[in-house]
């Protein structure tokens, strides 16, 4: 949906929307994780609460319960647009820029949902390992040197830019974290920390990355750029 859409849901449409993201399968019981429960109706209960069927739980929740926005005084309508705005900026979001957008009414609102939201972007997902057929390489971030300063612009390893690790999923998510080094230790840490051992993976021939075909069973192959090779689908397109 987009940002004009958002903003037209009201506090019901907000909450059917989360319902349907965070429960793809169906209604799940956050405490005991179970399947059966039933939606409460009626004018003694509040919209979007379930009842666990489940006899040694029994216990009541709605959509937020579990997640960040548990006990949250924030409006569903406002969660979700502030997740939609950190998520689509491609420059950053400031907890001052998401007060004027969302016309929260303070400062310690904005930065709460900041907060909150980037801690959940630490969760879940983002700790599942990246499966199938995984790519790996370094960047180097940061513009042109200031005059004076003393830096030298150069390009690729060596520069003294800030250095990042980047871990493609084809077909799927990808993971960039900054590292102290782009030494063997630091990038297979990397690599064994964030990929699942059933995965392909796919390098340039730099010699760090030597050795992974013997940790991963979909094996270790890599781009030649020495061969003018950029580009490898063969054995590991799955």
């Amino acid at each position: 949906m987009t940002l004009i859409e958002l903003a037209r849901l009201t506090e019901d449409d907000a909450r059917v929307y989360l319902e349907k993201i965070v429960w793809q399968d169906g209604p799940t019981c956050p405490h005991c994780h179970g399947k059966h429960v039933t939606r409460l109706q009626g004018e003694k209960h509040r919209k979007g609460v379930f009842q666990c069927n489940n006899g040694g739980c029994r216990q009541q929740f709605t959509v937020t319960v579990g997640t960040v926005m548990e006990s949250s005084k924030v409006s569903l309508v406002n969660w979700i647009m502030a997740f939609h705005l950190l998520c689509s900026s491609k420059k950053g979001f400031s907890a001052l820029q998401l007060q004027r957008e969302l016309k929260l009414g303070s400062y310690k609102t904005a930065w709460f949902l900041m907060h909150r939201i980037r801690f959940a972007m630490d969760q879940g997902q983002m700790r599942e390992p990246l499966t199938g057929t995984v790519e790996v390489d370094e960047a180097y971030i940061g513009g042109k040197p200031r005059p004076g300063t003393g830096f030298q612009s150069k390009r690729g390893r060596g520069t003294e830019k800030a250095q990042v690790v980047v871990l493609v999923e084809r077909d799927g998510t990808a993971r960039l974290k900054p590292v102290p080094r782009v030494d063997a230790v630091t990038l297979k840490g990397e690599i064994r920390q964030t990929v699942a051992q059933s995965a392909t993976i796919m390098t340039d021939e730099w010699p760090a990355y030597r050795g992974l075909d013997t940790e991963f069973t979909g094996g270790h192959f890599e781009i030649c750029h020495s061969k003018k090779q950029y580009a490898r689908f063969d054995k590991a397109s799955g």
